[in-house]
């Protein structure tokens, strides 16, 4: 399970980070952050998501935070509306809006295994994907034992 802090200013957006995350990560989400609280969130979290488009928009994406993040070793994606971060750093992901669940989720996935090696070798990812993978449902035997039910209610009304 991933530790993911996120920075968004909408509600909505929010709700539905966090809700395309779940259940495979812990997502912590603010409306705004100060630049100190990035340096102090290092060791708590292995990945940032970032709405810097949002957080532009409403005049909460400071120089300082900007350099907080620079400096920051943390892996951040950086949701934006063009793919040139101010951000010069290794470890960074953009995703562009209107954000696509499945490039989220690969900048996600390619960031944290980052992060594992950062951090001593725990990774979340793999855990996740094993889940996914583990083991298909067999759609035929749903739709027969669906078909087989059907054919048998109106034999018995009668």
């Amino acid at each position: 399970m991933g530790k993911i802090f996120l920075i968004e200013p909408h509600r909505v957006l929010q709700q539905a980070i966090t809700l395309s995350l779940f259940p495979e990560h812990e997502v912590r989400v603010v409306e705004t952050a100060e630049a100190s609280a990035i340096g102090a969130l290092e060791d708590d979290i292995d990945l940032l998501i970032v709405d810097a488009a949002a957080l532009r928009e409403s005049d909460k994406l400071s120089p300082e935070m900007n350099r907080a993040l620079e400096a920051s070793p943390v892996p951040i994606v950086w949701i934006d509306e063009s793919d040139s971060p101010p951000l010069k750093r290794d470890k960074l992901a953009v995703v562009l809006k209107p954000i696509e669940s499945g490039v989220l989720q690969t900048a996600l996935t390619d960031l944290l295994a980052l992060a594992s090696g950062r951090k001593g070798g725990k990774s979340s990812s793999p855990k996740g994907k094993a889940r996914k993978e583990a083991e298909p449902i067999d759609l035929t035997e749903v739709v027969e034992e669906e078909s087989f039910s059907e054919t048998k209610s109106p034999t018995k009304s009668e």
